[in-house]
């Protein structure tokens, strides 16, 4: 999974603040995207930046410029701003700035202003790092994790990133979760993936939150709270969090209360209309089920399920499974519904992880086979008090020592499947 590099300055408080999630809310605030259309917003943002400098300066004018933003389109003018933006980085990193080379590693890895050189990008954090640049720090450890301008390594990654937590950078807490929760580098862990993600949405991460959101709503690394789930979701929804506005539009679609439904399902309408594939998976899933204020409708949810897996989406793998397992507007194909769970499991989705799961285990659509149910259940099984889990524990409870053995084996040889969160798991 890759995970953002980003460009920063401090403010008199020695606050971070992310230039480019800046950028691109102000640029969600002038179109509209997944909020009120707000252009005083939008330019409360760039004067804040604008003020920061001379470099800054221009990196707004070219993102203004690119993206059309008040100003006609014009991607060449605003890469001649980019490079005014390298120059004076430039100038502040051989002064001794750490926080101005990192930021010149930023244009070198993005192709902005200058030629896009992953290996100059490295070069350019690692001394920064090396001057004690937490951001500089924090951007070396993403490099070694998705193998950008440096050769792929996990454990170093998760050394750079604690050592960038440890001064407080909240994005690094934030992957330092994600990492807990993959196993990657480190022995996986949910409920130390639940305090990362804590600790980063307390100071601000809006990724974090919609990760608090989701954890909360599964019982992922901490007691199930749907009440706390909506709480994060909302704060991280009205930060213009695309994959939290989803999820809580899904929340109010099952509200008994016509009003709260109106409400969800006209956010997901938004956000499908702007090709949301959160918001794509989460109206699939009404469309298949239904709700109290909304009939099934087979014929537009596979439409949009096959969408979905047009676009790798694993959740529409899955639902087209479940669409095909139980004859939801196509003939009951047990083989059919194997297959397709078996593509969503090995792109990582939870659900479909447990579904192929449950199929091996009970060999109905494939052979069956306790290590491979083993196996999946396994994969999918984070959380505790979930179907998923109470499955595995059914399985492993008739297999024999050798089985469990075999099975250990694959589950540690083969990480490939990692877990995707596509959604609240609204149906096990």
């Amino acid at each position: 999974m890759d995970r953002a590099l980003k460009m920063v300055y401090y403010d008199e408080a020695d606050v971070e603040h992310d230039i480019f999630a800046q950028l691109n809310l102000a640029l969600k605030n002038f179109r509209g995207i997944g909020m009120p259309r707000d252009e005083s917003a939008t330019r409360r943002i760039l004067d804040q930046i604008h003020r920061q400098s001379r470099a800054f300066a221009a990196v707004c004018y070219g993102f203004m410029r690119s993206k059309g933003i008040g100003v006609s389109r014009d991607s060449g003018e605003g890469q001649q701003w980019y490079r005014e933006a390298a120059y004076w980085f430039r100038e502040e990193a051989q002064s001794g700035q750490g926080t101005s080379a990192s930021n010149l590693g930023y244009l070198y890895a993005k192709g902005l202003g200058v030629p896009e050189n992953a290996d100059m990008a490295a070069e350019w954090f690692r001394e920064a790092a090396d001057r004690g640049s937490p951001v500089a720090t924090y951007n070396l450890g993403v490099c070694y994790l998705n193998g950008w301008g440096v050769q792929q390594d996990d454990r170093k990654a998760v050394k750079l990133l604690q050592s960038a937590c440890d001064h407080n950078d909240i994005a690094a807490a934030s992957v330092l979760a994600y990492l807990y929760l993959e196993g990657r580098g480190v022995k996986r862990d949910p409920g130390k993936s639940f305090e990362y993600n804590l600790r980063a949405a307390r100071a601000g991460s809006v990724e974090a939150a919609s990760a608090l959101g989701y954890a909360f709503g599964v019982g992922l690394g901490a007691e199930r709270n749907i009440e706390a789930s909506i709480s994060w979701f909302e704060l991280a929804a009205g930060e213009g969090d695309a994959y939290a506005q989803a999820n809580l539009a899904m929340y109010f679609c099952h509200s008994s209360e016509l009003k709260l439904f109106n409400r969800g399902w006209q956010m997901l309408s938004l956000a499908c209309d702007q090709g949301d594939v959160s918001a794509k998976y989460q109206m699939t899933q009404i469309l298949i089920f239904g709700v109290k204020h909304r009939e099934p409708d087979y014929g537009k949810a596979l439409d949009l399920a096959m969408d979905l897996a047009e676009l790798g989406h694993p959740g529409g793998y899955h639902l087209i499974g479940v669409m095909y397992e139980h004859g939801l507007g196509v003939p009951v194909d047990m083989k059919r519904a194997a297959g397709w769970y078996e593509r969503a499991a090995r792109k990582g989705s939870a659900n479909g992880q447990s579904a192929l799961g449950r199929l091996y285990a009970i060999g109905n659509g494939v052979e069956q086979d306790n290590v491979q149910a083993y196996y999946w259940l396994k994969m999918a099984t984070p959380a505790h008090s979930t179907h998923a889990h109470r499955e595995f524990d059914a399985v492993r409870a008739r297999m024999t020592i050798d089985e469990i053995r075999r099975a250990d084996q694959l589950f540690i040889s083969d990480p490939a499947p990692r877990r995707a969160h596509v959604g609240l798991r609204t149906v096990e």
